[in-house]
């Protein structure tokens, strides 16, 4: 039996994953948002040291050598030529390195099978995984800040940081769904995966957060 096999790898299965990388993903997103709230320079310089910077300069016969160094350190060697460069870009751009989400999601859920005992997956070789787990969680990942405002304007007398963390990582799943991936997950079934995901945990939650996606729900087709 191969390892694939070991577990049923189905939608519902991938929704259920993908709430796990989100809830995950929370916890970077405070640390992140806390470091700026308390000191944005400290944050940028942060930033500056850990970021890295790619560069690719031609060596002949078409072949081009890549060189990674750190932000801070691009800046100090190239000082002088960015200040006569100005904001002229390069003639090869400078790629930054961001969050990786594909190796963040496989981090996550190789931790979450090594909690249960179970072998390692490698999880880009599964069924689904580039229609449906990927670009929802890169998705949540790259549109936090619009699918929270989403959420809180449909929190009644709550804010935010109070909301349960894996109530919170099941609605921001489920409203990027309704919200930007239609196309492949019909709003109604979002809602109502997401409220039948929410009520294994608690009777309760399964209430909250169909009352947040109903809310939802309705800006996007207030006709309905």
């Amino acid at each position: 039996m191969s390892k694939s096999k070991k577990i049923p790898f189905d939608r519902r299965t991938m929704r259920s994953l993908a709430v796990s990388c989100v809830f995950a993903y929370d916890f970077v997103l405070r640390e992140k948002r806390a470091a700026e709230s308390e000191n944005p320079k400290k944050a940028e310089k942060i930033k500056r040291s850990t970021d890295t910077v790619s560069i690719s300069k031609p060596v002949g016969k078409g072949l081009k050598r890549h060189t990674t160094m750190t932000r801070f350190e691009y800046e100090e060697k190239y000082k002088e030529v960015l200040e006569l460069l100005k904001d002229e870009a390069p003639e090869e751009p400078v790629k930054e390195d961001t969050f990786n989400t594909e190796e963040f999601i496989q981090d996550v859920l190789s931790s979450k099978l090594e909690e249960e005992g179970k072998e390692e997956v490698i999880f880009a070789d599964l069924p689904d995984y580039n229609e449906y787990l990927y670009p929802v969680v890169n998705g949540v990942v790259e549109n936090i800040d619009e699918i929270d405002a989403a959420i809180v304007r449909n929190l009644k007398n709550w804010a935010l940081d109070r909301v349960n963390r894996a109530d919170l990582a099941i609605i921001r799943v489920a409203a990027f769904e309704m919200m930007k991936f239609g196309s492949v997950v019909p709003l109604q079934i979002a809602i109502n995966e997401a409220v039948e995901l929410a009520k294994a945990g608690d009777q309760k939650s399964g209430s909250f957060v169909n009352g947040v996606l109903a809310g939802i729900a309705k800006e996007l087709r207030p006709e309905q």
